[in-house]
């Protein structure tokens, strides 16, 4: 009865190490305060240095796929990331009108930033998305 006591704490310990040593499948799992590339909603903050509108996006990690909304139409397709590099795209899009010229300009100007994305960052709740000229948007988790 002893042995199957200490049997059932080798296990316990086994089980507790297993979990403590990041059996996640990348080193995104977790950023600081809880904020993640994968699995948390993003509402744009910035945009090319303009205050963002009402565009979003979620990166689903089981499907692999990114979907959001432009601020007129929503928008998905699949996403690939190593490490800090990320690539988006072909990206569908629906494809009615703007209430507006000016959000139709910042719709497009938000989906060519996504084609162009090629690094990601999470700090806090911050994602800054840039490509091969910089930054180009920041969002905050929902």
């Amino acid at each position: 009865m002893q042995n199957m006591g200490k049997w059932m704490m080798a296990a316990a310990a086994l089980a507790a190490a297993t979990l403590a040593s990041g059996c996640g499948t990348s080193q995104t799992a977790t950023a600081p305060a809880g904020a993640s590339l994968t699995d948390t909603s993003w509402k744009l903050a910035e945009l090319a240095g303009q205050p963002g509108g009402q565009q979003s996006l979620t990166f689903d990690s089981a499907r692999g796929v990114v979907s959001g909304s432009g601020g007129c139409n929503n928008f998905n397709g699949a996403y690939q990331w190593s490490g800090k590099s990320l690539k988006l795209g072909p990206l569908a899009s629906t494809r009615r009108a703007c209430a507006d010229e000016s959000a139709s300009r910042q719709e497009n100007t938000f989906l060519q930033a996504l084609n162009a994305t090629r690094t990601w960052k999470v700090e806090g709740k911050t994602l800054i998305l840039s490509g091969d000229t910089g930054q180009l948007a920041r969002f905050t988790a929902q």
